[in-house]
């Protein structure tokens, strides 16, 4: 069985019949569940967004490499949740944005709506209805179904973006370490950063190909965002 996403702890379809009467709740505490997450899911589309607070890395794992937000100093806590389950950042990532939905796909060409099952902002009392008396999607669940299309066109450039930089062989290995204003530091090896001076050693013709994509964009809000280790470091 594949592990549950990051903050999962069981996912179930959303269906007109199971939750006709389901209401949406919004969270008195909204990113408290990210608590204690140091890394969190990004999105190409996200860099230029992120680049300004986090630290942009790439982790490479079964042959696939994914983009991360670096948020925290250590595992199990992160700077940029607050004690009120607040984001203090610029940016708040789009995968915390979609939670607690996902998309599941049916087909190739079909995907559903889930939401984690231990959600407990999900009941029948309050909130905004997810369903009409028709049974159709009301307007709240319009709005979910259109942001997960949107997150899942948006995984599946990022995943094509960073397949690109991975065959160009544009990643190196790096040592991450990150030092508190009270002197504690903490160290990271395993993640990938663009390589400078691989970058710069590419043709003129791949150039050319990469802005054609849409590509240098990212690159260049990777690079900028790892002047954010010291900020990180300093942040509450």
């Amino acid at each position: 069985m594949a592990p549950l996403p990051l903050f999962y702890s069981s996912i179930a379809v959303l269906d007109r019949s199971t939750h006709r009467k389901a209401r949406l709740s919004p969270a008195e505490k909204p990113f408290a569940f990210a608590a204690q997450a140091h890394v969190l899911p990004a999105l190409m589309a996200e860099f230029v967004a992120g680049c300004r607070d986090m630290p942009i890395l790439f982790l490479e794992e079964a042959g696939a490499v994914s983009p991360l937000f670096m948020v925290g100093m250590r595992p199990g806590e992160s700077r940029f949740v607050d004690e009120e389950g607040r984001w203090r950042g610029h940016h708040a990532p789009a995968y915390l944005r979609r939670y607690p939905f996902i998309g599941g796909d049916v087909s190739s060409d079909q995907q559903v709506v889930c939401i984690d099952g231990g959600f407990t902002g999900l009941q029948n009392e309050t909130g905004e209805p997810l369903f009409g008396e028709d049974g159709e999607p009301a307007e709240a669940l319009q709005r979910v179904i259109g942001f997960v299309a949107e997150y899942g066109d948006a995984a599946k450039a990022t995943a094509a973006f960073t397949a690109e930089l991975k065959a160009l062989d544009l990643f190196q290995t790096i040592n991450v370490e990150i030092r508190a204003a009270d002197g504690a530091t903490s160290s990271y090896s395993g993640f990938s950063a663009i390589s400078e001076e691989r970058l710069n050693a590419l043709s003129n013709e791949t150039w050319i190909d990469l802005r054609r994509k849409g590509y240098l964009v990212p690159i260049h809000a990777h690079l900028i965002s790892l002047a954010n280790f010291a900020q990180l470091g300093e942040r509450l």
